[in-house]
C-alpha cells in the first residue's frame, strides 16, 4: 500500500512556523500532564514541635550580661566592636580593640533575631515579625529607639522541607522556634 507523502519543501514558511509552534505547544501541554506527585510524608526521621511565646515576651528586647556563644550567625564589625548574631536569640556585643583578647560586653536579647545591620549609631534587627532600631552609641547601654510592628511576614512552619511536625496552634502564641520531639502521629508535613 502506498501512502502519498507530501514533501516538506512545499509547505510555505508561514505554515512551517505555525506547524513548529503547534508542535511546541502540544509538547508543553503534554509535559504538564505527566508531573510526578509529591513524595509521601516520611515515616522516619526528625519530628518537630513548635515553641511558643506571648506577644509581650517576643517584644521584650533588653540588654543583658554577656552570654556564651552557642549558635553564631552573622558578624558585623563597627568601629572597635563586633556585633555577633546568636541565631534566634539576639546579638552579642564584643569589644575588639585588642583582637588578641576580645572582651564580651553585653548581650542584647532579641527573640527570633536572624538579621542585623548598622548605620551610624543605630543597629537594625528583626524581632520575629517586627523591625527594631537600637541606639548603640554606648554599647554598654543599648536603648530601643523605634519598633515597626509587623514589618515582616513569618511562616508558622519549619524552614526545613520533607519533615513531619506538630501543627502550630495560633491560640498558644507566636511560634519562635522549632525543637526536635517525640510525637505520636504528627498531622503536619512540609
Amino acid at each position: 500500500m502506498l501512502l502519498y507523502h507530501y514533501p516538506v519543501k512545499h509547505i510555505s514558511p508561514m505554515n512551517r512556523h505555525l506547524l513548529s509552534f503547534t508542535l511546541l505547544a502540544v509538547c508543553v501541554l503534554l509535559d504538564g500532564c505527566f508531573r510526578p506527585s509529591a513524595p509521601p510524608p516520611p515515616t522516619t526521621g526528625d519530628i518537630y514541635r513548635p515553641v511558643y511565646a506571648t506577644s509581650a515576651d517576643v517584644r521584650n528586647v533588653q540588654t543583658l550580661a554577656p552570654q556564651p556563644l552557642r549558635n553564631i550567625g552573622k558578624i558585623y564589625a563597627k568601629d572597635n566592636y563586633l556585633f555577633v548574631n546568636e541565631v534566634g536569640s539576639g546579638i552579642h556585643i564584643v569589644d575588639n580593640r585588642n583582637p588578641e583578647s576580645p572582651v564580651k560586653l553585653a548581650f542584647i536579647s532579641i527573640p527570633g533575631n536572624h538579621e542585623l545591620s548598622i548605620k551610624d549609631s543605630t543597629l537594625y534587627a528583626d524581632n520575629i515579625l517586627d523591625l527594631v532600631a537600637l541606639n548603640i552609641a554606648d554599647p554598654r547601654n543599648v536603648r530601643l529607639v523605634k519598633r515597626i510592628e509587623n514589618a515582616f511576614e513569618r511562616s508558622a512552619y519549619p524552614l526545613a522541607t520533607n519533615v513531619r511536625f506538630e501543627c502550630p496552634d495560633p491560640a498558644q502564641g507566636i511560634v519562635i522556634r522549632w525543637e526536635k520531639a517525640s510525637i505520636e502521629n504528627p498531622q503536619c508535613y512540609r
